[in-house]
């Protein structure tokens, strides 16, 4: 079990190398070879741009430590990135302490196996490796002259961590607290919003089994196809319960379809030109339970949440957040008591950038049940704001563990129809006294 993050450092391997250094290493990996096949000189850029430097490229473990450590964010070069899955893949790389499970930083686990699931990881891999070389005239800090220096920026990826200290409140008379969201229900999955901040339903250490050989779940699908996020498993601990983390810029690699033990690759033949945030928020386990309902557990659920759209506001603030049923999937959440505590931070996080444009897009997966309950909630956008949001929840509270998911759901719909109701009521009223 996991006990504290001075056991989290991860370092070089203690290897003696001769005097070929890692060059040995590229030649005897089947992998790297066979992509040399289609892509001339991946080897030779491995071994003289890439692996050439074990002092620099410790250095590159040391900075990162240290960057996060210090200041909770990361910004990495892309081919950084690289670099950093180039030595996970060749097994170079190994923590102070040594962890299964969770913890694997090294890619030796599905390698060489032959179950299904394992070939259909190893494809994502070498598909990053295979376009990443394709492109990497157009990823590097050397292609750009002075005046594309903005255009360079889209090329570091920055890694952010926030620890939220305290709850969200409002004060009732606060006009901000009355300003509306816009929220979108779709059939979609998380990461087809193009250009969004992708919501990562996260384990506490982040990026869970996506190396193990056995589990593919949506956090594991996003590593795959967005496989810069896999070096947060080299240096960000487990998320603690007030904590969020935010990656910013990163890239889409490969396609997919299925899930879990059907997960299937698929090619994607050239670099996706959008950009992508990745959002990483960790859901309490339930399986389903009544506890979930606990003020205790909503707590912290919504601070979790509020952790991290706030986060995603305050450095995204225009990237529409792309999430759905959080924490509702093997962890037994609730699907509707889910989207509130969502709808409820991400009001709070807009309360605090009130000049985000950004809305909030709930996808669904196909479930009817879901896409119907926040079309419903849409209906009301015109008073669909964190001070009735609020209002709502300390009203159900009491109520939620007692109701099954009809009833809760037309409680919610119900409060949104009173309030309608007073709205109409209010004007009305202010019609009259003018006349």
């Amino acid at each position: 079990m996991f006990q504290g993050d001075q056991y989290f450092e991860c370092h070089l391997v203690e290897t003696q190398l001769n005097d070929q250094g890692y060059q040995n290493l590229v030649d005897k990996e089947e992998t790297f070879q066979q992509i040399e096949k289609l892509d001339s000189g991946f080897c030779n850029y491995l071994k003289n741009d890439i692996l050439n430097d074990k002092k620099q490229l410790q250095q590159l473990l040391i900075r990162i430590n240290q960057q996060w450590n210090k200041n909770l964010m990361v910004e990495l070069k892309r081919e950084e990135i690289f670099t950093l899955i180039i030595l996970m893949f060749l097994n170079q790389i190994n923590r102070k302490q040594q962890f299964g499970g969770f913890y694997l930083i090294n890619m030796e686990h599905f390698k060489k196996s032959q179950i299904r699931l394992c070939t259909q990881k190893m494809r994502c891999i070498e598909n990053y490796l295979r376009l990443f070389y394709r492109n990497k005239d157009n990823l590097l800090e050397s292609s750009f002259d002075n005046k594309e220096k903005e255009q360079f920026k889209n090329q570091i990826v920055k890694f952010i961590k926030n620890i939220q200290k305290v709850e969200f409140s409002f004060n009732e008379g606060d006009e901000k607290s009355k300003l509306n969201i816009s929220i979108n229900a779709t059939n979609h999955r998380n990461e087809d919003q193009m250009n969004s901040t992708v919501v990562d339903f996260a384990d506490r250490n982040i990026g869970g089994l996506t190396l193990d050989s056995y589990n593919c779940a949506q956090e594991e699908i996003l590593m795959l196809i967005f496989p810069e996020a896999l070096v947060t498993m080299i240096f960000i601990p487990p998320m603690k319960d007030n904590e969020a983390v935010l990656i910013t810029n990163i890239k889409k690699f490969s396609k997919y379809s299925g899930y879990e033990q059907s997960f299937t690759w698929k090619e994607q033949d050239d670099l996706d030109k959008n950009f992508f945030n990745m959002l990483a928020i960790d859901a309490k386990p339930f399986s389903g339970s009544t506890i979930q309902f606990k003020k205790h557990n909503l707590d912290r659920e919504m601070l979790k949440c509020y952790s991290g759209f706030s986060l995603a506001l305050k450095y995204q603030p225009n990237n529409d957040i792309s999430t759905g049923r959080w924490g509702c999937g093997i962890f037994g959440g609730n699907q509707y008591l889910k989207t509130m505590i969502q709808l409820i931070c991400f009001a709070q996080a807009k309360y605090e950038n009130e000049n985000s444009t950004a809305k909030l897009i709930i996808n669904t997966l196909n479930n009817p049940n879901l896409i119907n309950f926040v079309n419903d909630l849409k209906k009301y956008e015109s008073i669909l704001n964190l001070q009735n949001l609020i209002k709502l929840f300390q009203e159900l509270s009491q109520r939620f563990q007692y109701s099954n998911d009809d009833q809760f759901q037309d409680m919610i719909i119900n409060y949104f129809q009173k309030q309608i109701q007073k709205e109409d009521l209010n004007y009305s009223e202010k019609q009259k006294g003018t006349k």
